[in-house]
């Protein structure tokens, strides 16, 4: 079994002069080529020379991050399986093939790391357990030697264990990891969201996920020349670890999950306090200017608490105008010149409504001096307020925070068109997680589908996107419907979904798309069906016994009225579904169609009954009822084929 070694260099020619000269000393067996990720640049080419293993530079032109590098090696890599190390890293004679020893002896690994030293011999905690808030805390902020010697922190870097025998572990740090090439199959890439640090434990997160283990190799053995870079509070290094600590959160964490699945409603919650705040602060402002107008105007000025009641008059107007103009369900502008133009007509109506109650309510607190004053400053505050909140949003997007994570699936160049130009739309809050491809597997239809579900779960993702080539369009459109129950959009992409009318049509970000299930439905197709069933049953079968009783006579031999009703109350059967496929046991059947029908209970009545259909049409024309599937048409079908057989 071959191994690629996958090498991520950014500004270390040294370090990597150094592994290069010990892989030459270590001559390991399984090593098959080497890439080697050029994040800086700088000419490395010459360090490759006259190494007895293939040897390839792929040149980024900038840095990509680590997540983003190894990711790129991994796509080049052409073996098995995959050694991942920093260029900082010295390996020993024997370490890779204990190694490849280790990953073949537990079938279930999916990343196996050495066993770490420092330079000086003395042992590196690599192995860890995962985060929680307290180790979180101690081990991310400022707090020197204290931390380290907390219990927490020493139960999370495993300290009471010597380390000298293997053992699944939580995660491992990225330094020196042996990855199984199926496992990134059914697990993915490394999450790209992450720049720098916390990448590692994501994707051992996400290996115990999918049913991998994470195997720390005390046989295997390394050293690993650094010094934590976390250690200097460098600005960058600061951001670097802000940012890492936030994905973390926002992707695992099930609380602030659940608050990036509400983020518009929450994001118009606090563009509204936003909008208040400087409404507010525009009316301090005026009364400063009008009180220290004083004795110029002939009516007095109060004390500020006398003007409570229309401080909250101007609050309610303020925003009862924003939400007449659509600004809290469209909370972006085209460009500044849109936010100025929009907004001044939004003061404009909330000063004359202010202005004619000063008339309604003649009361001397109700100055129109002081509103008349409050235009300039609302108007410069709310554009402040939306110029803020619009920032921060698009900030928030482009490092990676509140993502619609994009599942893509297929093989050909549509998917990877459709990757690249979601990977350019990260700025609108897109981010493309992987590329699964579908054929040339050993995997039943069935297989890839639980496979797909669980990826969709363990990567938290929103939307699927299918990019099929031409031979593989029946398998995805039927993985489609096969993944409606998900709770996930599912959309269709490519030169083939661009074939169907314009009306079906959808934007994804910078991608045509058509729609094949939207969750806003709020329900589930198997409940939705569920309930299409009982609706039937109660309010309309009745109505149609006699009818029902004569078409059970011609198509269903056997099967009575009050059997069917009863089959259909059960959950056996519903009233509108496929044909009984599994009487004999599903022949003539694509699996990929399989994969679609078998989500369908088989129905009373049938799409294609009535008509002269062989097996292949037959399965097409109920694949068709199931993307079109609601209430009117099960009781359009049902109403057809009962209204055909004669009382």
């Amino acid at each position: 079994m071959g191994v690629t070694l996958v090498v991520v260099h950014y500004l270390t020619r040294e370090p990597l002069a150094r592994l290069l000269a010990s892989l030459r000393s270590a001559a390991p067996e399984p090593l098959r080529e080497i890439v080697v990720v050029n994040n800086s640049g700088e000419a490395i080419d010459d360090l490759l020379l006259d190494l007895p293993w293939p040897a390839r530079v792929l040149v980024s032109g900038r840095n990509l991050g680590y997540a983003r590098g190894v990711n790129a090696g991994l796509r080049a890599a052409s073996e098995e399986d995959v050694l991942i190390l920093n260029p900082d890293v010295v390996v020993v004679p024997g370490s890779i093939e204990a190694l490849a020893r280790c990953a073949a002896d537990r079938p279930r690994a999916g990343i196996v790391a050495p066993r770490l030293a420092h330079s000086d011999g003395r042992l590196q905690y690599s192995a860890r357990r995962f985060y929680n808030w307290r180790t979180l805390l101690l081990r991310r902020a400022p707090l020197g030697p204290w931390a380290e010697r907390t219990r927490a922190v020493r139960e999370h870097l495993m300290a009471e264990w010597d380390h000298e025998d293997t053992r699944p572990v939580d995660w491992v740090i990225g330094a020196a990891l042996y990855v199984r090439r199926r496992a990134i199959r059914d697990v993915g890439l490394m999450d790209e969201r992450y720049f720098l640090y916390f990448e590692d434990v994501d994707w051992c997160q996400r290996m115990w996920r999918h049913g991998y283990e994470v195997v720390y190799c005390a046989e295997a053995r390394m050293v690993h020349e650094y010094a934590r870079a976390s250690a200097g509070l460098t600005p960058r290094s600061v951001r670097a670890h802000a940012a890492g600590l936030l994905r973390f959160a926002e992707k695992w964490s099930a609380v602030l999950y659940a608050m990036t699945q509400h983020r518009h409603r929450l994001a118009q919650i606090a563009t509204l306090l936003l909008d208040a705040a400087a409404a507010a602060a525009a009316f301090l402002l005026a009364y400063g200017i009008r009180s220290a107008m004083g004795g110029l105007l002939s009516r007095p000025m109060y004390r500020l608490e006398s003007y409570a009641g229309l401080l909250f008059f101007i609050l309610v107007v303020t925003v009862s105008v924003l939400a007449a103009t659509g600004l809290y369900r469209r909370l972006a502008f085209t460009d500044g010149i849109d936010r100025a133009v929009t907004l001044a007509k939004v003061v404009v109506q909330a000063e004359l409504l202010l202005m004619a109650a000063t008339f309604l309510f003649q009361t001397p607190r109700y100055s129109r001096v002081l509103v008349l004053l409050l235009l300039p400053f609302l108007y410069v505050g709310l554009n402040l307020s939306r110029a803020i909140g619009g920032g921060l949003a698009a900030g928030a997007r482009r490092q990676g925070f509140a993502f619609r994570r994009v599942l893509l699936i297929g093989s050909g160049e549509e998917a990877e068109r459709a990757r690249a130009s979601l990977e350019s739309a990260r700025g609108e809050g897109y981010e493309p997680l992987a590329v699964s491809a579908l054929t040339g597997r050993s995997e039943t239809p069935g297989d890839v589908a639980r496979r797909i579900r669980g990826l969709l779960e363990a990567e938290r993702v929103q939307i699927v996107c299918l990019a099929p080539t031409p031979e593989e369009l029946p398998d995805l459109l039927s993985l489609g419907y096969a993944l409606r129950d998900t709770g996930v959009a599912i959309y269709w992409t490519g030169a083939l979904a661009r074939l169907g009318s314009e009306s079906a049509m959808r934007r994804l970000g910078p991608l045509d798309v058509v729609l094949l299930h939207a969750p806003s439905r709020g329900l589930s197709l198997r409940v939705r069906k569920r309930a299409s069933d009982l609706l039937l049953s109660l309010l309309v079968a009745p109505f149609r016994w006699s009818r029902l009783r004569g078409y059970l006579a011609t198509h269903e031999e056997g099967l009575g009225a009050t059997e069917a009703w009863r089959k259909v109350w059960t959950g056996e059967r519903s009233w509108v579904g496929r044909s009984a496929y599994e009487r004999d046991l599903w022949a003539g059947v694509p699996d990929w169609a399989r994969l679609a029908l078998e989500s369908v209970r088989p129905g009373v009545v049938t799409p294609a009954d009535g008509a002269a259909l062989d097996r292949q049409s037959r399965v097409e024309t109920e694949l068709a009822y199931l993307a079109r599937f609601s209430l009117a048409e099960d009781l359009r079908i049902f109403l057809r084929a009962t209204g055909r057989s004669a009382p």
